[in-house]
């Protein structure tokens, strides 16, 4: 009961290192109890043990899926409870595979759990995060510090699983530490003592590798992009109500006109912010246009598209995106991003021929298709990419136009499926981890919050609050030097350590029981 209660422990520490708690420091240690929980007993224990601390970490911190299922999905309480507790299993898996593993391999020798700690944890993390459709990245372990500015500025170089790695090696070294059973043998005194120097090698290197980053004043030689952020604040219930649809489109040209006054070089709506498909709608597009030519302001926004394919038989079948369009100050046409990756269950069904039963909860409108590719748009000098929503928190997906030459990103969102949650500040971590990542800034327009701008190291400068109407400047300085490690190559630190998982498994599992050596 001991070890349950353990970890359990783990998992609450876990779950308030991240917003909206924020307790961060707490990650630094918080898988300790588990640790010690699976230190012994067999491997299928340590299994339920991780399991139990993946349970409390995501009940808590995912607790916002019953608002939106309840709210929005119109799922009745006691399925939307279910549809949790699955996606909350699904994910504790990880964390029971993490301790079996460690337990299984580890034989109990410091130096193994060491090793494969952040390794595993790393690589597990890193398989669950990158699937091109069901891929899950929320609540990555990383997150927890993006505050701790000294400490993500690595992320440049690794990604965000470096700072995940890093956290694990520094629960595993005070494991090791602090643990009586490393002090039996004098040779194990002598790897405890290794490892807690190596520990604090690591820890120092990678915040003195941030702390110096920081120090590193840019020098800018030209003006910075003003970008206006808009924020209507339109309920959910309310978007696609065609009784409210003149009321979405006043308010947003209203905010637009206030927003113009400060003669900004790019306006950005959220996503889905037209109640209806942009471009085949003729008196909405035209009250849109029209918007555009008085504030004379190119405009981001996001809108429904509608597309026409004939696969066969002279038969025109539209398909449905969820996409944002790049409009010219004259309200031509620049572009249209269609978006990459959609949510489950909100953009479309998976295995709908089994799931039949169940509809998304974008309502009214069919499923949506995936867009192909990412788009870069020109802006004078300086190229951008757009993401929309969930796109956001998908590393390799956001890196791609970056690498292409984008000197910054625009992200537009609608989190009001949210609700008052945590979930929109969960959210907005990962927008301040995509910006160390690759170097740039990052604008963020949403329906409800938080919009604002975050900067190439991943300091939030401007942040409204949510459930308000609202618009902001904000003055970005677009990146003009070449693309980074992370935005050139990608995740090579997370496949480095899938890699090195069977190697450093392998190597426990040939190591000997500790009675076996005659020390002590």
């Amino acid at each position: 009961m001991k070890d349950y209660l353990k970890a359990i422990l783990s998992g609450l520490l876990l779950a308030f290192a991240f917003p909206k708690f924020n307790l961060e420091f707490l990650a630094w240690f918080a898988l300790v109890p588990l640790l010690f929980a699976i230190y012994t007993g067999s491997a299928r224990r340590a299994l339920k043990l991780g399991f139990v601390t993946g349970l409390v970490f995501y009940f808590i911190t995912l607790s916002w899926v019953i608002n939106t299922l309840v709210n929005y999905g119109n799922i009745p309480m006691v399925v939307s409870w279910l549809i949790l507790s699955l996606l909350v299993a699904y994910l504790s898996l990880y964390l029971g595979l993490f301790a079996y593993l460690i337990n299984r391999f580890s034989k109990g020798h410091p130096v193994n759990i060491f090793l494969l700690a952040p390794v595993t944890w790393t690589a597990l993390e890193y398989l669950r995060s990158t699937h091109s459709i069901y891929g899950f990245s929320w609540q990555g372990l990383g997150y927890s510090q993006f505050q701790s500015l000294p400490v993500i500025q690595m992320a440049s170089i690794t990604g965000v699983y470096g700072i995940t790695a890093l956290i694990v090696l520094v629960n595993a070294g005070l494991f090791v530490l602090i643990h009586p059973a490393f002090g039996k043998y004098p040779a194990w005194q002598n790897f405890r003592k290794r490892i807690a120097v190596s520990t604090l090698l690591f820890l120092l290197a990678c915040v003195g590798y941030g702390k110096w980053t920081l120090s590193q004043v840019p020098v800018y030689g030209i003006p910075p992009v003003q970008v206006a952020l808009i924020q209507g604040n339109i309920p959910q219930e309310l978007k696609w109500n065609p009784a409210y649809r003149n009321e979405v489109l006043d308010r947003y040209r209203n905010l637009s006109f206030k927003a113009a006054v400060f003669k900004p070089d790019l306006m950005v709506w959220p996503e889905a912010v037209t109640p209806f498909f942009f471009g085949r709608d003729a008196s909405g597009t035209e009250y849109v246009i029209d918007t555009v030519r008085q504030t004379q302001t190119p405009l981001v926004l996001g809108s429904p598209a509608l597309k026409e394919n004939k696969p066969a038989l002279n038969k025109s079948t539209p398909q449905l995106y969820n996409s944002a369009y790049f409009l010219s100050p004259q309200g031509a046409k620049l572009g249209r991003y269609d978006k990459i990756h959609l949510v489950p269950f909100g953009e479309f069904v998976p295995f709908r021929s089994i799931l039949f039963f169940i509809d998304k909860m974008v309502a009214n409108i069919g499923d949506f298709e995936r867009g192909d590719e990412a788009k870069l748009f020109q802006l004078g000098d300086h190229g951008f990419a757009v993401s929309i929503c969930f796109e956001i928190i998908f590393p390799d997906l956001v890196r791609q136009p970056v690498k292409q030459g984008a000197s910054y990103l625009v992200n537009i969102t609608n989190d009001a499926w949210f609700g008052r949650s945590a979930a929109s500040y969960q959210h907005m971590s990962m927008v301040a981890m995509r910006a160390v990542e690759n170097r740039v800034p990052i604008v963020r327009a949403a329906n409800t919050g938080i919009s604002g701008s975050v900067d190439a190291y991943g300091r939030i400068i401007e942040a409204t609050e949510i459930f308000k109407e609202d618009w902001i400047i904000a003055r970005i300085h677009p990146q003009t030097a070449e693309p980074g490690f992370y935005s050139s190559y990608g995740d090579i630190f997370s496949q480095v350590c899938l890699v090195l998982l069977p190697v450093f498994a392998f190597i426990g599992s040939r190591s000997r029981p500790p009675e076996t050596f005659g020390w002590g």
